[in-house]
């Protein structure tokens, strides 16, 4: 089985382990170590041995030729007169063989050859499609280990305003209200970390349950910061041809090509010839016969079985060609979409976060001179953490549109300096 070199774990290296989201020593797991116990434990691909098992089963029959026939026949006998029990009978032993005619027996074989390459191609779809899921759960953990995070220095900067606050209070000179406004900020803020935590628990076991165990780690490796390269157009058009989803249509062709090759040969009548030897007991003779017979071929009795194969192999053709189509679609939105996020994360942080974090601090620091308010305070933590929170889903957009192009061509796009994990048997 060739080697499927799909998993590029584009901006998922390793960097650091996250901290802040449990106590104790973290337990981490890199993105192809998950890959490498899906492919090795994944249920979904448990029972394709067993297709194998039978495909093999299925060639042996195929190539498998008629046996020969005995016959015997017992003439004259029972009868009355010269024909009184066995007094003048006639026994005749004989051997006959079935000659199958038009390469049938290849034509078989060779369906069910073609069959194996479908499977090959089934499971190569497959397990991108099973390395895909886990990827995407492996994306969809680091997230919530990123907006944990991002939560954490939002409630560390809600307590630090909280305690400027109060000294403010304790010195009267502001409210209760601006107290309690930000004490309530902050329990939001906290109740929200609890309910990411439940959240990123939750993701370790779905991204565990695609090898089926219980996770033995805490955290995943990443960065979602380090984001994939752009693929080109040009790129993409030399991979669509390559693409499982397109091979295993290919595949599902040639099994049609060989089952109508099969139907125009059972178009062929086969004969059937044979020897043998009988005894004459009336004048103890013995003789040798020969027969020899076929059907007479006077109507086509196999015509609607090549009419059916035809008009499957013509739609698989016209499948094919919307296949095609439909990926040459698909890969260019894909495409579309993550461009789109691309320059939304550079615009983000490059254009708007350096602004919000200025706005912060211009009201912190006036906040502290009494010239602006909490309220404005509190508006200005919102845009900073709204900003940083869009940052954040629009890299981990990027990464779900860069993994779908990855399953969708089945190969490595690009060549930087992401590792690639091959799996090779």
């Amino acid at each position: 089985m060739k080697a499927l070199t799909f998993l590029r774990c584009t901006g998922l290296t390793v960097v650091a382990v996250f901290t802040g989201l449990i106590s104790g020593t973290a337990l981490a797991i890199e993105p192809a170590t998950a890959v490498d116990r899906t492919l090795a434990s994944s249920p979904e691909l448990q029972l394709y041995p067993y297709h194998v098992r039978a495909l093999e089963a299925e060639s042996l029959q195929a190539g498998l030729k008629p046996n020969p026939v005995l016959g015997v026949e017992l003439e004259n006998v029972m009868g009355t007169g010269d024909r009184r029990v066995l007094a003048g009978h006639e026994l005749t032993l004989s051997l006959s063989q079935v000659l199958e005619l038009g390469g049938k027996r290849e034509r078989r074989v060779d369906v069910v050859d073609r069959q194996s390459a479908e499977l090959q191609r089934e499971f190569e779809v497959k397990r991108l499609d099973v390395v895909a899921a886990t990827l995407r759960d492996y994306y969809d953990t680091l997230r919530l280990q990123q907006l944990l995070e991002w939560n954490q220095r939002r409630i560390a900067s809600e307590k630090a305003a909280l305690q400027v606050i109060q000294k403010r209070a304790n010195a009267g000179v502001v409210g209760e209200a601006d107290l309690m406004r930000m004490q309530l900020r902050l329990a939001k803020s906290e109740s929200k970390q609890d309910t990411l935590n439940a959240q990123h628990e939750q993701a370790l076991r779905r991204l565990a349950a695609n090898w089926a165990q219980e996770p033995d780690f805490n955290v995943v490796d990443g960065d979602m910061a380090r984001l994939p390269a752009l693929p080109d157009t040009t790129q993409l058009e030399q991979a669509l041809l390559e693409t499982p989803d397109y091979l295993l249509v290919v595949a599902q062709i040639r099994i049609n090509e060989a089952r109508l090759s099969l139907a125009e040969a059972e178009r062929t009548a086969n004969v059937t010839v044979g020897a043998g030897v009988r005894r004459f007991e009336a004048n103890d003779d013995v003789a040798l016969l020969f027969n020899f017979s076929m059907p007479l071929q006077f109507n086509d009795r196999n015509q609607g079985n090549i009419a059916r194969a035809q008009a499957q192999y013509q739609e698989k053709l016209a499948h094919q060609e919307l296949l095609k189509t439909r990926l040459e679609i698909a890969l260019s939105r894909i495409r579309a979409a993550m461009q789109n996020n691309l320059e939304q994360e550079k615009r983000l942080k490059q254009q708007l976060e350096p602004v919000a974090h200025s706005l912060l601090q211009e009201v912190e620091r006036g906040y502290k001179l009494g010239i602006y308010n909490v309220l404005q305070w509190v508006d200005a933590q919102d845009e900073l953490y709204a900003i940083e929170r869009e940052i954040i889903e629009a890299q981990y957009a990027i990464h779900l549109q860069f993994l779908e192009l990855e399953r969708l061509s089945g190969m490595g796009l690009v060549n930087d300096s992401s590792p690639v994990a091959a799996d090779k048997e």
